[in-house]
């Protein structure tokens, strides 16, 4: 093997030659490429169950980008196309997101920048405020106090929010909640499932958590939203079912107390079961807000607020309807009980929902939230 002189990578002399020459021949048809931007994919399959790529950390853009043209040197490419790595990760995807020019050929001259998508799984939806929200009015007021610790961290000084524990029964506004801050706050936000964290390997969650907190810490002041905290948070008693819990758990904790007020970091969990969480972490967290179900009122409110959306109209009276939904929360109204009944009236050809219609609706949802069965 012969090593060229500009690079320290070994490839044998004949793929180099053959390389320069297809180089040369495309570039009398094609322009040469000035700059090409790539943001990391993945790998093109993964078996069922395995975790998804935790994305890609660069650590000398100088060289990456001289390994990136040492492989890809003759390529034509143009935007949308996928390059694949051939050496240190082989199979794992690159995809073109710029090129200039639009197609044109990868030579030893051209710039190539990585943008290395997210590691977080951003909360999806529409935009939505803290005014948008029906009740939790404790839970507001918090969020506020952190939207202004972001605005300008250095005034609370030792008193700074650090973490803020969302709790309470599945659709009741948690997730919600976290997309209106989202929104409001002018600062970066990362947001992750925390079953996307857990590895398959020993080692592997803690090293995704870890990068997580690095993440944040970049952007800084940033919010940084784990939804399901129980499926990385649950207490080390659990240690016996699940071998890696402790790992895990001692990992979350040395990132919960690096969050001090000079981070610059607020770190919200939210999770069903509060109950499930290791006490030493519940301990890191300065506040701990449950999401109650809504009360009869806010039921009111909440049927009003979606019936104005509906393509549909709803002719029958909110308040009464109120009443009959006690224990049902935000996303049953929304969810189970008008969008079902829209269904039931589009596909009977109604031209409006009634009164028949939504107590149909009402009394299958708590046929499925009873059910027969016991532990």
């Amino acid at each position: 093997m012969k090593k060229r002189k500009d690079s320290g990578l070994d490839l044998p002399t004949t793929s180099r030659e053959s390389t320069k020459k297809a180089e040369k021949k495309r570039s009398l048809e094609v322009p040469e490429a000035k700059r090409v931007v790539i943001h990391d994919i993945g790998y093109p399959f993964r078996l069922r169950g395995d975790p998804k790529p935790s994305g890609l950390e660069i650590d000398n853009e100088q060289l990456f980008a001289d390994y990136a043209r040492e492989q890809w040197a003759g390529s034509i490419v143009k935007k949308g196309m996928y390059l694949f790595d051939r050496y240190v990760m082989p199979d794992f995807a690159f995809q073109v997101i710029e090129i200039d020019p639009p197609e044109s050929i990868i030579t030893r001259d051209t710039e190539i920048i990585l943008q290395s998508q997210s590691r977080e799984s951003n909360i999806q939806g529409p935009k939505v405020e803290f005014d948008d929200i029906i009740g939790h009015e404790p839970i507001k007021q918090k969020c506020r106090v952190i939207l202004k610790y972001l605005s300008n961290p250095m005034a609370f000084g030792e008193w700074a929010p650090r973490a803020v524990l969302f709790h309470g029964s599945p659709g009741t506004g948690k997730t919600l909640m976290a997309r209106a801050l989202a929104h409001e706050a002018n600062a970066g936000i990362l947001t992750t499932k925390a079953s996307d964290l857990i590895g398959t390997h020993v080692g592997d969650g803690g090293r995704r958590i870890s990068a997580l907190f690095e993440d944040a810490r970049k952007i800084a002041p940033s919010i940084l939203f784990i939804d399901e905290l129980d499926a990385i948070g649950l207490a080390r008693s659990f240690q016996s079912i699940r071998g890696d819990v402790s790992e895990v758990v001692t990992a979350l904790l040395a990132e919960l107390d690096r969050t001090d007020e000079g981070s610059g970091v607020i770190v919200i969990g939210a999770t069903n079961a509060p109950h499930l969480i290791d006490t030493a972490i519940r301990s890191r967290f300065d506040s701990s807000f449950e999401f109650p179900l809504p009360n009869a009122e806010e039921r009111e409110c909440i049927l009003e607020l979606y019936a104005r959306k509906l393509p549909i109209p709803l002719v029958c009276d909110t308040h009464y309807l109120a009443r009959l939904t006690d224990g049902f929360s935000g996303r049953d109204l929304r969810d189970r009980v008008l969008k079902e009944a829209l269904h039931n009236a589009i596909a009977t050809g109604a031209s409006k929902i009634t009164l028949d219609d939504i107590l149909k609706t009402i009394e299958s949802v708590r046929t499925r939230k009873s059910p027969e069965y016991t532990i």
